[in-house]
C-alpha cells in the first residue's frame, strides 16, 4: 500500500476511535457522576526508505495516545435522601470491592448494608480515611455528612470520615464497570472538595456539544475516505495509461 494511503488510514482509525468515545459519552448522559471523556492523539514520525531529501523522509502518522477525563462537576439534583451525597470539586470516594481490591467512584448514591456498613448502590464498601469500612451503629438518628466528609449522627456523635482521594493524572484510571475505576498509581488525599448531602451529581456531558462533535468527526471520516478513493482512482488511471503506451 502507498505511504499516502497508510497516513490516511491512520487518520481514519483515529476518527473511528474518537467516534466511539463520543458515542460512549452520549450513552452515559444519564449515568450518575459520569465524567466526559475525550481522546488524546499524538504525531508518530517514521523515516521512509530510499534516496529522499531530509525534508521528505519523515512521514507523520496519527497515533491514539489515551483518554482524558473532564472532572468538572455535573449538575446537582436534590433528593432529600440523607445517604445521597455529591462531591463538589476534586476528589473520588475510595471503595472496596468484594474481592478486596480498592476502587474509586464519584457515585454518591449510598446506603447501609444489612450489617450496618456504608456501601455504594452496587454493594461496594465505602472506606474511611484509614481505608477501613465505615460501620454505623444500630438505629442512628439524624445522619449528617459534613462538607469535609465527616459522618455523624445526633444520638451517637462522629461515626467516621469519608476517604476522598485524587490522582495526579486521572487519565490513567481504568474503567472497571459500575461507574468505578481502578488505579495503577498511588492515590493522594484530596484537599479541594466539599461533600454536599441530600443531592446526587449528574453526568457533566453536554449533549449539544457531543452531537456537534459527532457530526464533525463523521464528516471528517467521509472526507478522508473520499480522498483515499480519489487517490486510488488516480493511481489506477496512471497505471492503465502506462500499460496502453507500452
Amino acid at each position: 500500500m502507498d505511504t499516502t494511503l497508510y497516513v490516511a488510514l491512520s487518520h481514519q482509525v483515529a476518527q473511528r476511535r474518537q467516534m466511539d468515545v463520543i458515542a460512549n459519552n452520549i450513552a452515559n448522559m444519564g449515568t450518575t457522576a459520569f465524567k466526559r471523556e475525550s481522546v488524546m492523539f499524538r504525531e508518530y514520525l517514521k523515516e521512509s526508505d530510499g534516496e529522499l531529501p531530509n525534508s521528505l523522509k519523515k512521514i507523520a502518522y496519527v497515533q491514539d495516545y489515551g483518554v482524558s477525563r473532564q472532572m468538572t462537576d455535573g449538575k446537582f439534583s436534590t433528593t432529600g435522601n440523607p445517604f445521597d451525597i455529591a462531591l463538589s470539586g476534586d476528589g473520588m470516594l475510595m471503595v472496596k470491592k468484594e474481592n478486596g481490591d480498592f476502587a474509586y467512584t464519584r457515585n454518591g448514591h449510598l446506603a447501609l448494608s444489612d450489617q450496618g456498613k456504608l456501601i455504594t448502590s452496587t454493594g461496594q464498601e465505602v472506606l474511611d480515611d484509614g481505608q477501613n469500612p465505615i460501620q454505623f451503629p444500630e438505629n442512628p438518628i439524624g445522619i449528617e455528612f459534613a462538607t469535609d466528609g465527616t459522618i455523624s449522627a445526633k444520638n451517637v456523635g462522629i461515626i467516621g470520615k469519608l476517604n476522598v482521594v485524587t490522582f495526579e493524572n486521572t487519565s490513567t484510571l481504568k474503567k472497571i464497570g459500575d461507574n468505578m475505576f481502578s488505579a495503577a498509581d498511588q492515590s493522594i488525599p484530596s484537599t479541594d472538595f466539599q461533600v454536599v448531602q441530600g443531592v446526587t451529581e449528574s453526568s457533566n456531558v453536554q449533549p449539544i456539544i457531543e452531537i456537534t462533535k459527532m457530526i464533525n468527526v463523521s464528516r471528517a471520516y467521509t472526507r478522508t475516505a473520499k480522498m483515499m478513493e480519489n487517490f486510488q482512482d488516480s493511481r489506477n488511471n496512471a497505471i492503465n495509461r502506462l500499460a496502453k503506451l507500452s
